[in-house]
């Protein structure tokens, strides 16, 4: 979908509830339209397809999906878009835990406060499935023999370095500790040192 001109959607009448700038009277920051909190990336997928069937159903997806980009700082609608970003905002920090909340504060667009959820939380599920592939590999090498446990230990190491490439530069100083240890711990155990580390 090609992305709305703003310039188009301010030629249309805000007061008119199929504008994406109008906003209800029942309309309020306090306002929860989820049930379900986001708590990480177990629920993340969940979370995010509930909120944005509400944020849709309130005329208001085009703003996290930048269709709806931010006017002119000369434009006659530019308040009530700085509204609109101010009170979704609201809406989706009401729906999060305390801790995701608190680290989300300094975000101030909600088209960044929605990648920023995105790029976390997505991310992170992607480095559970691939924990729990480990975690089956390893079992099934632990049942075949006793040679399999030598190369459990041999596939547990190179997933080891595989992860460790995977990750960005500003890690660097945690990869360099995590391999100078003896004995080299498990991939899961060097994921929750990274994890930490970024706390």
């Amino acid at each position: 979908m090609a992305p709305t001109n703003t310039e188009d959607i301010s030629s249309g009448d805000v007061n008119s509830s199929n504008h994406p700038l109008y906003l209800h009277q029942n309309d309020h920051p306090g306002l929860i339209l989820i049930s379900r909190k986001l708590s990480g990336s177990e629920n993340y997928g969940n979370w995010k397809r509930s909120m944005m069937i509400a944020l849709n159903a309130k005329n208001k997806l085009k703003f996290v999906t930048g269709e709806f980009k931010e006017p002119d700082k000369d434009s006659n609608i530019i308040s009530l878009w700085e509204r609109n970003n101010d009170m979704i905002i609201s809406w989706i920090l009401n729906t999060v835990t305390d801790e995701i909340c608190n680290s989300l504060n300094f975000v101030n667009s909600i088209y960044n406060l929605w990648h920023e959820l995105q790029e976390h939380y997505s991310q992170i599920d992607a480095h559970r499935i691939y924990q729990l592939e480990i975690n089956v590999a390893e079992l099934s090498c632990l049942c075949t023999c006793e040679n399999g446990k030598l190369n459990g230990e041999r596939e547990q190491r190179k997933r080891l370095f595989q992860f460790h490439m995977g990750l960005d530069d500003c890690y660097s100083n945690i990869r360099g500790q995590i391999l100078l240890m003896q004995p080299l711990p498990t991939t899961a155990k060097a994921y929750g040192m990274i994890k930490q580390e970024e706390k």
